[in-house]
């Protein structure tokens, strides 16, 4: 498969979300601890894996299966969103912790990654 530079990214991205959901799915603990969530009991260490580990996991693993641009944007679009609560939480909340603007970076970066192939055609079709 010929892949573009695009394509390579929003691979990347999709690996990341994976890499991720894995940690939420076998160290709950510490991917709470790194958010600064405190789980209450089995239900909250379950939600952990459950969200952080399943969807992230799902997510990564169907956007690298099957390849398609739509489901990499629907994944980048996501990623937006979160960074934009977390920029709305930052001013909103002032909840201005290193480990947030970190957290802010990644979710940008991932966006970014998922939505590169989405990005090119919106060039191109700009400067056509």
């Amino acid at each position: 498969m010929d892949m573009t530079l695009t394509t390579r990214l929003a691979h990347i991205g999709g690996v990341l979300m994976l890499a991720l959901g894995l940690l939420g799915l076998f160290a709950p603990g510490p991917v709470a601890r790194v958010l600064s969530i405190s789980p209450v009991g089995r239900l909250g260490i379950s939600e952990i894996r459950a969200t952080y580990g399943g969807l992230f996991l799902a997510m990564g693993l169907t956007v690298l299966m099957a390849g398609d641009t739509t489901l990499f944007a629907l994944a980048g679009v996501a990623w937006m969103g979160m960074a934009a609560g977390r920029s709305i939480s930052w001013w909103y909340d002032r909840s201005r912790d290193s480990r947030n603007l970190l957290a802010l970076g990644i979710e940008l970066v991932l966006g970014y990654l998922l939505l590169a192939p989405v990005i090119a055609i919106w060039w191109r079709d700009l400067l056509a």
